[in-house]
Parts: C-alpha cells; sequence; structure tokens
C-alpha cells in the first residue's frame, strides 16, 4: 500500500513540472514571435526609408516591392506639408493618422491592420499627390513607385 502512494505522488508531481515547463516555454516562444515582429517591423521601417531618400533624383522612377512586416495589410503616408501646416485633414478612414497630422506630430509613414495603426517614422522627402496616401498589400507585399523630384520623392503605388 505504502508504495502505491509513493507512485501516485511521483505521478503528481511528474504533472506539475511537465505542467510548469510547458507553460514557461509557451510565454517564451510567444515574448520571441513578439520580438520577431519588432524587427521585422523596424528592418522594413529602416528599408523603406532609405529608398525613399535614395531615390530623390529628379526624374528617377524606381518600382520596389516590399514584403509586408508581421500581419499589417496596409501602409499609408501623411504628406509632409500637411504636417508642417497642422493641417486638418479629413481622413475617417483611421482617425489615428487623421489626428497625427492634425497634432503636427512627426509621424508619416504608418502600417496599419485591421485593429492597429502603427507608426514607423518620420521622412521629411515625402511628397504626395493627396493629404494621405494608403496602400492596400497584395500577396504579402506592398508594390510603391517612387518619383524623385530633386530634393523630395512623390511616392505612390504601382
Amino acid at each position: 500500500m505504502k508504495g502505491q502512494v509513493q507512485h501516485v505522488f511521483i505521478y503528481i508531481l511528474t504533472i506539475i513540472v511537465v505542467g510548469l515547463i510547458l507553460l514557461l516555454g509557451y510565454k517564451s516562444i510567444g515574448g520571441l514571435m513578439g520580438q520577431g515582429c519588432d524587427v521585422e517591423r523596424a528592418t522594413f521601417a529602416s528599408d523603406l526609408e532609405s529608398k525613399i531618400e535614395s531615390f530623390s533624383d529628379y526624374g528617377d522612377v524606381h518600382k520596389k516591392i516590399l514584403s509586408t512586416p508581421c500581419s499589417f495589410t496596409t501602409l499609408c503616408f501623411a504628406n509632409t506639408s500637411a504636417i508642417d501646416e497642422n493641417k486638418h485633414i479629413s481622413f475617417p478612414d483611421n482617425p489615428i493618422i487623421e489626428d497625427s497630422v492634425w497634432n503636427g506630430i512627426e509621424d508619416n509613414i504608418f502600417l496599419v491592420n485591421d485593429d492597429v495603426t502603427e507608426p514607423v517614422g518620420f521622412v521629411s522627402q515625402i511628397s504626395l499627390n493627396e493629404d494621405v496616401l494608403c496602400i492596400q498589400s497584395r500577396g504579402g507585399k506592398f508594390y510603391l513607385k517612387f518619383e524623385g523630384l530633386g530634393k523630395k520623392t512623390r511616392i505612390g503605388a504601382d
């Protein structure tokens, strides 16, 4: 009888230890996945900013394809002149971008998915034909067109 009690006790301890290992492993993997998304977003922002800055030579036209970071589906740009003037733009599709421009916050590149709008950065060389331009991803990629204007780069969808 005493041996059977010891086996039950060992089984219970084993279940508790295995449960704790699974729980800690799950949390660690979840944390790594979140960090992976942060790295992906930072790499995307850096790559996009370098393209905008390097494609400003007058008359240059470049078409580039950028992979979408994380689960974002839309890339939005706010016109730098609208931010400089604290211009009140009407952009009911995304009040966060609208408020950002209205308040003169120096963010003019945004990544958007269904429920999150994430500011990515600010590049003063951005020029747009409208106050806000949003480009939907196609097949996990953003298709962009960069047109050099001298000191600025006009961005459009390709």
